[in-house]
């Protein structure tokens, strides 16, 4: 069971049974971070990283990735209220958020997460690739308004996760129908 030391707020944790397979790390193993504007690495260019997910790079106006950005921000307020009183069906709780490094900006997965005074405290929860201004486990915060996504895993299916979506959208038929064997939850 992943951990958090509780502040104020609420705090979610994930219980490996309801995901399935390894817990919170699984689960974000599976997930793809990504990130933009980056010099070193090209749009559609995917970094694998042993033991830590892979980065897939898009250009900052990628209408996919912009789209799934608006629809999660547009739709933020259902997730806090999911997040405030979780049914035992629910698990995962997580919210992607842009980390800037000077004209660098990766999105990366935060979780546990908790939500006071309009902002989403979590620990970072895989080793950024592009950015050097956070690493894996520390704690961050962001407004709610500033979110690249969020999700969460309801009797084994995916909630929000929209970028995930649009990530996996692009993907080939090979490549997708891999990635969703290699899911701990389905996604509809």
């Amino acid at each position: 069971m992943a951990k958090f030391e509780k502040n104020a707020g609420r705090e979610h944790t994930m219980n490996a049974r309801q995901i399935g397979g390894n817990g919170a790390m699984l689960l974000v193993g599976m997930l793809i971070a990504f990130g933009c504007g980056s010099n070193e690495h090209g749009a559609g260019t995917t970094v694998e990283r042993q033991g830590q997910p892979p980065v897939t790079y898009v250009e900052d106006d990628d209408p996919r990735m912009v789209a799934a950005i608006d629809q999660a921000r547009s739709t933020v307020d259902q997730f806090i209220a999911v997040l405030d009183g979780p049914k035992p069906t629910q698990s995962a709780f997580s919210v992607k958020l842009p980390v800037k490094s000077g004209d660098e900006v990766e999105h990366i997965w935060v979780l546990p997460v908790r939500y006071e005074r309009s902002r989403f405290f979590g620990t970072i929860n895989n080793e950024p690739v592009s950015v050097t201004t956070v690493k894996i486990g520390d704690e961050i915060s962001v407004a709610k308004d500033q979110i690249s996504d969020w999700m969460y895993v309801e009797d084994r299916k995916l909630i929000g996760g929209y970028t995930l979506r649009a990530l996996r959208d692009s993907m080939s038929e090979e490549e997708r129908r891999e990635f969703d064997q290699s899911l701990p939850f389905t996604i509809e």
